[in-house]
Order: structure tokens, then sequence, then C-alpha cells
């Protein structure tokens, strides 16, 4: 029986993978009995509005892009009443969230993988009233996703973002923070903080696959306090790079559900997307929400 599919894609994306394969990939889903409509974004947030208007009449949705592209054709699935199936096909600069599903970089076996597999629930979060695959995070370096250029990426692929990082080691503030999750209460200064579902953060930071569930109803926290010493935390990012952190100036735990209130407006990035400034955000996970095809 042929199954409806949408295909949804980011020409922009990484080198613009999608697009120059784009019949190709057209070719090798209509081989294996798959109806395929194709929709190219064209501005941000168009994915949302695609697919929460439109996955109601498809099986399944394949969306090719990265980590962004993915957050959107999410976000609309988390406002559709019927659940369709995700296929994800990546092809952006660091595609954090493949390396934690194992999808493969090679686009065509990320292909043949959709076409093949099983269904795996995952679980998505949401911040107030924004959805996230992967990552909620604040402070150090969290803008480099968002204020790298697009042709930057596409020429020097992750090695782009730490070139942009430097750019901004001057601009780390510390925020006092109020942080409540399950029975514990939280108030000190930090730099950095990140709630995720994923065993790799900006394509570089990695945690330990065996300790990450990705459908386990819990996030993965982790927050960096404030020194007044430069070196210090540049000590704290090279332990953290080497997965042997100082637990002093490193809080990681796990919830479920977090609340986090600062006496400042703090920029928040989604995904690697920014997300606005916000005083207080109200982060839950939404247990085993969307139902992607994979080979594993």
């Amino acid at each position: 029986m042929e199954k409806k599919a949408m295909l949804i894609f980011n020409p922009k994306a990484g080198k613009m993978q999608a697009k120059n394969n784009l019949f190709t990939l057209i070719d090798l889903f209509t081989k294996n009995n798959y109806e395929i409509t194709t929709f190219p974004t064209q501005y941000s947030r168009h994915a949302v509005t695609i697919v929460k208007e439109k996955a109601s009449h498809f099986d399944i949705i394949i969306c090719c892009g990265g980590d962004g592209t993915l957050n959107e054709v999410v976000s609309g699935l988390m406002q559709q009443p019927s659940k369709v199936l995700l296929g994800y096909i990546p092809t952006g600069t660091t595609n954090d969230l493949a390396t934690s599903l194992n999808i493969s970089k090679d686009i065509y076996e990320a292909a043949n993988d959709i076409i093949n597999g099983k269904a795996y629930l995952y679980d998505i979060g949401s911040l107030n009233d924004k959805f996230f695959t992967y990552i909620a995070a604040f402070g150090a370096f969290t803008k480099v996703p968002y204020t790298t250029p697009q042709k930057f990426k596409n020429a020097v692929g992750r090695l782009s973002y730490f070139l942009e990082g430097v750019k901004h080691l001057t601009e780390i503030k510390s925020y006092h923070l109020k942080i409540e999750c399950d029975d514990q209460v939280i108030e000190d200064d930090f730099v950095f903080g990140s709630i995720t579902n994923s065993t790799s953060i900006a394509g570089f930071l990695k945690l330990n696959s065996d300790d990450v569930i990705l459908n386990d109803g819990l996030f993965e926290v982790l927050l960096i306090k404030s020194s007044n010493n430069p070196i210090d935390l540049t000590n704290i990012v090279m332990g953290l790079l080497k997965q042997n952190y100082d637990k002093k100036k490193v809080l990681f735990f796990r919830t479920g559900n977090i609340k986090i209130t600062s006496l400042v407006e703090i920029p928040w990035c989604l995904d690697g997307e920014n997300s606005g400034e916000k005083k207080q955000v109200q982060i839950t996970n939404i247990t085993k929400s969307i139902t992607f095809m994979l080979n594993k």
C-alpha cells in the first residue's frame, strides 16, 4: 500500500545537501512505494505552519535539514491532534539530535533507514509555550549557533561555531538564579545552563550515551557556576569536553520538570535558535510524544 509522505526541507541548511540531492531522494522514496509531496521552507518558522496545517493528510513527515528545521517540524507536529510518523535526514551543520539517535549523516543511508526503520518514541521538551527537541540553554556561547552567518557555517562546518565563539568571550555574563525542581531549590550565580535530551551538545560536548535515555521522561540538566577568574571557566569547559568536570563548579542532575527564575531577563536558545529573553521559564518533559522512524 502506498504511503503518503510530506518531504519538508530547508534549501539553505548545511551545505545545501537537501537541495542538491532532492530529485534523487524523491526517486528513492517513490521506488519504495511512497507518494511524495515536497515543501521547501521559505522563511523562519515556515515549517511550523506547513506541518501544523497539513500533517494530518500524510502518513509520515520526512524532515530534511538541520536542528533548527527539525525543531520547526516537531513544533508543528506537537500542535497536531493526531500523531504522524517522523523521519529525519540530517543536512545541517552539527545535527546534534541525529548523533543521539544514531541517524546516519549520509543522506541516502538515512533515507533508507526511514524506509526500513521501526517506530521509536522520543521525549520532547516545552519551555513556557515553545517546544524543543533536544536542548534549552542560556548563558555562555549559547548565542553562537544563531549569530554565526549561514555562509560561514556552510564553508567551515562545525568549526565555525568555535571561531564565532571566540568573539563572545568578553560577553559572558553571570546570572543569579533560583532553580526549583522535584523537592530541591538551588539559588546561586551561573554563567551557563542547559536542559537536554541528547548525548551531543553543539557537536563537541558529549554526554555518556550509557547515561542518557531519550524516552525516560527525564532531562539531563547541566549548570556551570560563575567565576571571577576566566581561566577557571576555561578549565571547566575543558573538563566537560573530557567528561571529567569539577563537581564544585558544575551541577549535573536529572529531572522531568524545572522552573528557573532570574532577577533580570535572560536570553534563551532552543535547539540552536534564538528564543528571546525571559525572567522565568517552566521547562517540562513531554514523554514519548514524537514517533521517529529509525534503524535501531
